[in-house]
């Protein structure tokens, strides 16, 4: 249907990743390290682009297409390179993200941190690697994984 966006999931996105790869015989080539030092480089072209623009107002209302689409294509990078990076390693970044994110909601409570951009001395989450009561692995088994994608 025209004008409906389609939603992509990171397993799709993790799927399309690892068929490029094969395709081309790259997973030779795409140890950890590898992966992580060609996403730092996509990061560091991704920060190219706002060089010495000053702060940026929300949206970019003052960037042309062009520019945009060149940001879209960097952060794309980024974002491809990272998926890859999480599969290789055998870690499900959605799963890793939403448990990140119940960290830090534990870690920087709002009636302790809203409105303030201030480092506060980090609240303790928990002790180990529990994280204070958030539970789940992180890691991706092909066996068990699920089929929601995340």
């Amino acid at each position: 249907m025209a004008g409906v966006e389609e939603r992509v999931s990171l397993e799709d996105l993790k799927k399309k990743m690892a068929d490029f790869a094969k395709e081309r015989d790259w997973d030779q080539f795409h140890s950890p390290r590898n992966l992580l030092l060609a996403m730092v480089g996509e990061v560091g072209e991704l920060s190219e682009i706002f060089q010495w623009k000053g702060e940026v107002p929300r949206g970019l209302p003052d960037w042309k297409g062009e520019e945009k689409e060149h940001l879209g294509e960097e952060l794309s990078d980024v974002l491809l390179y990272l998926v890859r990076l999480s599969d290789v390693c055998g870690v499900d970044l959605g799963k890793a993200a939403m448990r990140k994110l119940e960290i830090n909601a534990i870690k920087y409570p709002v009636k302790l941190c809203k409105g303030s951009s201030e480092k506060k001395t980090p609240i303790n989450a928990g002790s180990g690697a529990s994280g204070g009561g958030v539970t789940g692995s992180i890691y991706s088994n092909s066996s068990t994984s699920n089929s929601n994608g995340v």
